[in-house]
Formats: structure tokens, C-alpha cells, sequence
């Protein structure tokens, strides 16, 4: 392995800033217009330039409790890490642990689910010098925890000189992203070395990150986390509390859209109307990507002349055609009140979402062709009969009106779905295991440097 002062990371960190540096003040005057505007900007910008009091960033008691901290990106990794961070919580109760995630629905996500298991939601840093050493110097962790993909070099790098082990679990490089790491392999491998564990998805991952310059030494296959999502008591009490909300009449049958992005929702709207003359009992909960397009959509289905209501504003009486999701974190237990799931991200080319919440529930699944992000679990559903993949608007209708229409079909392909998540389980104890192993050398150090407290508990 080279120094952690090796020329040639020196020379890539050195390139990076100047980048940054020659983009500062445009990126800077973008982010506080976005502000000016956006909730989520208005709500994380000073956060994760590092201008917050030192009290949100990391509460008092932990300054000198050298936490373990765990990040994810946004919603999607935040669900995939919180059954982590709980069995890690179990393992070693007596650990301080501080959660970050880059946005708003992430930070909001984590707060609900984490409450009780991690000492403190914080934002994760911007990438400038300034607001990592901030950070890293408030929290002073460990060890580092990221979940699936969100490298960044100054981060990476400041971790390594202060010889904090990062560790990437249930780690992925989709298509696009490691076509563009592999243009760059030269000036991003003393990067990726920074990693001193990457526990990747598939075989498939592990080759990819060994290709960009990570010692085979410290990669491990482990699995994807989502397959160890099942449901719980937590969701159970979120669908009993959604069902006091929606009020389903008896005879209803719901299609439920996940996740969807813009130009989906026309595609979806327009396969409804059709399927609602067809099929007059089926309504449709809309759920998007970002809540924030919630009003948009519902003033987009007013005018087809379909009846909407969003979800926090559900009618007393005349239950509507179409229920618009405009609150975070409830898509899992919406799922369980389809007779068929579509995950969107699919029919227009933004990789695709998670097919293993659905899945896990039981339920039929399908998405559109553009799953490159999920790819693998996407053809894990297809191969088993538990999903099928709608290439287009006809396709979409046909495929929903078939399984609306085939009740024993929907409910043995929903059983297919489920027994592929419950086949490929054990990502989770395979991540605590590789998380182990560094609380072990971390004790060790610990343990043998003098006047120092033990600060592990297992």
C-alpha cells in the first residue's frame, strides 16, 4: 500500500481544489439562491458548510466520546443502513453512534427511524477542506461508517491522515458510475485506497472496486442490505396508522407508484384512465421521488379531470381516483396496501429504485427497463417470476390490467418476490462482521496505548 502521503494522491487532491476552488463562487451563489427557494437547500446549506453551532453538528456529551459514525446519502441508503446501525447498537450498546446524510429527506429519515438507536443526526460536510476538517474535528470518530456510495476526496483523505478507518458497506458501482471512475482510474486510485474495508454487493462490485486501484485484500463480497429489510413492528404501526388515513372502501383495488420522477407521472396517469374505464374499483396512490413535486402532480391530475387528494388532506367522504404522497418515509407501508407495486426511476432513465421493498411485502412488482442501479436485484425478481419489466406505456397497462384481472397470478408472483428476498439474506450479519473486525483493531490500539480509557463496549 503507498503512503498516505504519496505523491500522486497529493497531486489528485491538489487538482480536485483547484476545481473547487475555480468553482467556489458560482457553486456558492447557486447554493444560497437555492436557499432562497428550495426547503431542502434552506434547511442543510449551513449545516454542511460547517457554519453551524458546534452543538448541532455534535452534541457536548460526544465531543470526547470518540462516536462511530455512520453515513448514508439520502432516503434509499438511510433505509438500507438503519437495520445496520440497530444490530450494531445491540452488539455494542454501550457505543456512542452519529448518523449523517447529504439531504433533507435522508436527515429526516434517519430521525424518525434512528431516534432511539444513535446519538445524534447530523448533515454530511460538503466536500471543501474547510467544512471536512470542521467536521471530522467536532466529531473525531473512530471509525467510519458509508453506506452503498458517496465518496469524496478531501473527506477520504483527511480520514486517512488521522488514520480513521472507513469502511464501505453493501457498496455498488452502477454502469455509469464506474464507466466514469475507470476514465479517471489513475487520478482516483490513491482515493479508493483510502478505503481500509469495502464490503461490496456482488461479485460484480468487489471486481470493479479491486479494477480502480482497491487492494483485493480488503474487499469482501457481503451482500445487499435492502434483502435484509423485512418488515418489522415499526412498519406494521405505519401501515395501521396510514390505514386510519386513507379509509380504503371495501372493493377498492390500489396500484401503488413508487418513487416516480418527472415524466413518469404523465406516462402512469394516462395507463390509469384507461385502466379505470376497464376497472372502475382500481385508484392509484402516486408516491414521488421528491416530495416537493407533490402539488404539481396533483394539479397535473386535475387536469385530466381525475379526482385527487394528497395524502396528509384525504376527503372525509368521495374517496379520489388517485392519493398524491406529499410526506417522506412512508412509501414501504403504502406498498402494503397494492394488489400491485410499480417502482419507478424505470420508464425514463434515472437507473431505477429499489424493487425489494415491495418484494419483502409480498406484493407483484414491476418496473420500466431503466433499472441500471438496481440491476441485480432487478434480475433476481425477473429470473424467480416474482416481477416483470414493462418497456413501454402499453406494456405498463397490459401487464397491471393482467394482474388486476388474475388475482392467483398476482398473489403467486408477490410469493415469488418475497421468497427472493428471503433466499439472499445475511448481507446484514456479514456487514457487522466486517464492521467487527475494525472494533477489534480499534480496541487493540486502544488497549495498548497508555493513560488511554477504553471507550468499546461489546
Amino acid at each position: 500500500m503507498k503512503n498516505q502521503h504519496d505523491p500522486e494522491g497529493t497531486t489528485t487532491l491538489l487538482l480536485y481544489n483547484l476545481l473547487w476552488g475555480m468553482g467556489l463562487f458560482p457553486i456558492m451563489l447557486w447554493l444560497m439562491m437555492s436557499a432562497a427557494v428550495s426547503r431542502k437547500r434552506r434547511f442543510t446549506v449551513l449545516h454542511r458548510l460547517g457554519f453551524a453551532a458546534a452543538s448541532e453538528i455534535a452534541p457536548r456529551h460526544l465531543l470526547n466520546s470518540h462516536p462511530v459514525w455512520v453515513h448514508a446519502l439520502s432516503v434509499g441508503e438511510t433505509l438500507s443502513a438503519a437495520p445496520l446501525v440497530r444490530a450494531f447498537k445491540c452488539r455494542y450498546p454501550g457505543q456512542s453512534v452519529i448518523f449523517s446524510a447529504s439531504t433533507l429527506t435522508g436527515f429526516e429519515t434517519a430521525r424518525r427511524l434512528l431516534k432511539d438507536n444513535v446519538d445524534a443526526v447530523i448533515y454530511f460536510p460538503y466536500d471543501l477542506v474547510c467544512s471536512v476538517r470542521s467536521a471530522i474535528k467536532r466529531i473525531h470518530p473512530c471509525l467510519m461508517v458509508i453506506v452503498e456510495t458517496d465518496i469524496w476526496p478531501n473527506f477520504l483523505y483527511e480520514m486517512k491522515k488521522r488514520s480513521i478507518p472507513v469502511i464501505l458497506i453493501n457498496a455498488r458501482l452502477s454502469d455509469r458510475s464506474f464507466s466514469g471512475y475507470r476514465r479517471l482510474r489513475r487520478s482516483m486510485a490513491p482515493i479508493f485506497r483510502c478505503f481500509s474495508s469495502v464490503g461490496a454487493q456482488t461479485c460484480k462490485d468487489a471486481d470493479r472496486f479491486h479494477s480502480l486501484g482497491i487492494p483485493a485484500t480488503r474487499i469482501a463480497v457481503t451482500g445487499n442490505l435492502k434483502y435484509d429489510q423485512l418488515p418489522d413492528a415499526a412498519l406494521s404501526n405505519t401501515i395501521s396508522r396510514l390505514e386510519k388515513t386513507l379509509t380504503i372502501p371495501t372493493g377498492r383495488k390500489c396500484i401503488v407508484a413508487g418513487s416516480t420522477h418527472p415524466g413518469e407521472e404523465a406516462i402512469l396517469l394516462s395507463v390509469f384512465s384507461r385502466l379505470k374505464t376497464a376497472i372502475p374499483e382500481v385508484f392509484l396512490i402516486l408516491a414521488p421521488r421528491d416530495i416537493e413535486r407533490a402539488e404539481s402532480i396533483y394539479d397535473m391530475t386535475a387536469s385530466r379531470g381525475l379526482r385527487a387528494a394528497c395524502l396528509t388532506r384525504m376527503p372525509q367522504a368521495d374517496f379520489p381516483d388517485i392519493v398524491v404522497v406529499n410526506t417522506i418515509g412512508q412509501l414501504s407501508a403504502l406498498y402494503a396496501f397494492s394488489e400491485v407495486a410499480f417502482v419507478g426511476g424505470s420508464l425514463m432513465d434515472f437507473g431505477g429504485h429499489n424493487p425489494l421493498e415491495p418484494a419483502a411485502l409480498g406484493k407483484p412488482v414491476l418496473f420500466g427497463p431503466y433499472v441500471s442501479d438496481v440491476s441485480e436485484s432487478c434480475e433476481k425478481l425477473l429470473t424467480a417470476g416474482g416481477a416483470r419489466m414493462a418497456a413501454s406505456e402499453a406494456g405498463l397497462h397490459d401487464a397491471v390490467y393482467f394482474l388486476m384481472t388474475s388475482p392467483d397470478a398476482a398473489a403467486d408472483m408477490g410469493k415469488n418476490a418475497l421468497q427472493v428476498v428471503l433466499d439472499n439474506q445475511g448481507s446484514l450479519e456479514n456487514a457487522l462482521q466486517l464492521i467487527s473486525a475494525h472494533m477489534k483493531n480499534q480496541m487493540s490500539s486502544e488497549h495498548n496505548r497508555p493513560n488511554r480509557p477504553d471507550r468499546f463496549y461489546s
